[in-house]
């Protein structure tokens, strides 16, 4: 049995490209009944990335995980992310999320520091 003061904090995978965040974001979500991007600032740098578990470790309680990737600025119009993989991969950063069966919304929360994981 492990010790709750000795599981460690979420572990951090940068990925090559904000593509492959996007997609592994939206397939995760699907799994795991919605996901947050969460949005922050670190040393005059911009990340973007979202918290999900990898289920059975440290006694079945999963090791969380915060896959990200690092970004030139704040993207303009970036309350959510809009993603369709019907015809080819598209995605784009929105404001809003109107009602359609075409695309797939999840929103951005932007955080007023980064996290303490990171």
């Amino acid at each position: 049995m492990i010790k709750e003061d000795s599981l460690p904090v979420a572990l951090k995978m940068k990925l090559a490209t904000i593509d492959d965040l996007v997609r592994m974001a939206f397939f995760s979500a699907a799994r795991n009944h919605g996901l947050n991007f969460l949005f922050f600032k670190d040393k005059g740098k911009y990340f973007i990335g979202f918290l999900t578990g990898v289920a059975g470790y440290f006694d079945l309680r999963g090791l969380p995980m915060f896959f990200y990737v690092e970004m030139d600025g704040k993207p303009e119009k970036s309350k959510f992310i809009k993603y369709e993989s019907t015809e080819g991969e598209k995605w784009s950063f929105c404001e809003a999320t109107p009602t359609t069966m075409k695309w797939s919304y999840l929103p951005i929360i932007e955080l007023a520091e980064k996290p303490t994981f990171f």
